[in-house]
């Protein structure tokens, strides 16, 4: 039997079987406000495992796309270099080729380098030794 005196002492039960009830629904309400907690309690924690994954696998996510940048601007710093050579050769080429339609130099890169002479002109070879 529920003691109810605490509660309210002015009022006592007047059958056993609905004061049996009352004991045993309160003890259902318990019961269920107990499981209801559990129940809860487990929400949380999948909510929370859950939360924890996710965050993991954006995280993974994150840092792949940081290494794949690294390697994009590594690439790029790369290319950069080689064009800015490929563009001081083109340079270059490009000034050698006009060069080449001026006849006083195509004639001096004749007698340097493949020993062309004006007619009547004698060609003499000395070597190079350094004496030092």
């Amino acid at each position: 039997m529920a003691n109810y005196s605490r509660l309210q002492p002015n009022i006592t039960p007047l059958n056993a079987r609905i004061a049996y009830q009352i004991e045993a629904a309160g003890k259902r309400r318990d019961a269920a406000a107990h499981h209801y907690r559990q129940v809860h309690a487990r929400r949380i924690k999948r909510i929370k495992w859950i939360g924890i994954v996710t965050m993991a696998i954006f995280l993974i996510q994150l840092l792949m796309s940081q290494v794949r940048l690294h390697d994009a601007n590594k690439g790029l710093t790369v290319s950069q270099q080689k064009l800015t050579g490929i563009q001081k050769s083109n340079t270059e080429l490009k000034r050698d080729a006009k060069q080449l339609n001026d006849p006083a130099y195509l004639e001096q890169v004749l007698r340097e380098k493949y020993g062309y002479a004006k007619s009547g002109e004698t060609i003499y070879n000395l070597p190079e030794h350094n004496y030092a």
